[in-house]
């Protein structure tokens, strides 16, 4: 008889055996850079990566990147207490077009570009996801009914395996 598991004890493991955490807490702060971080930035500019403590956001407006700068200490600070812990140390912000940001999630704020949300993301300096790991991912998957879940779930698996050849 096979014994039934805890989903969060099964997520924790998979997030554990597949390096995940990282891509979690990135894709956490991207979240919470859209809900508690105050209008006009959250609405002109992006959170495209994190990595050693360092947010890197994009923003095509001059005045929105200086007033970011400005707001530099209570960003990170309000992001890392929502956060709970000190993650973030340092914002890089840069000035590109927002349809450069790759999106994260596709109910908020979606991409300006006509680029189908569903779809993974995929450029010409990013390796393209196998048919074999798609079907991995979905397999892995198969089992978890919150449909949002599982989105976000495929999203980062998706994304995962585009940045580990």
């Amino acid at each position: 008889m096979q014994k039934t598991e805890n989903v969060g004890n099964i997520l924790t493991e998979i997030i554990r055996k597949n390096d995940l955490e990282p891509k979690m807490i990135e894709l956490r702060v991207f979240d919470l850079w859209r809900t508690h971080i105050e209008a006009p930035f959250n609405t002109y500019a992006a959170p495209v990566s994190l990595s050693g403590g360092v947010l890197k956001i994009y923003t095509e407006h001059p005045s929105c990147k200086s007033g970011i700068l400005f707001q530099k200490p209570k960003i990170i600070a309000d992001l890392n207490a929502a956060l709970e812990q000190p993650i973030l140390t340092d914002l890089r912000i840069e000035l590109r077009a927002l349809e450069t940001a790759p999106p994260h999630d596709t109910n908020a704020n979606p991409p300006k570009s006509p680029r189908d949300p569903s779809q993974p993301v995929s450029t010409d300096t990013t390796r393209r996801t196998t048919p074999e790991e798609l079907e991995r991912i979905e397999q892995t998957l198969a089992n978890v009914t919150d449909t949002k879940l599982k989105k976000s779930l495929r999203q980062l698996f998706t994304t995962q395996s585009e940045d580990n050849p």
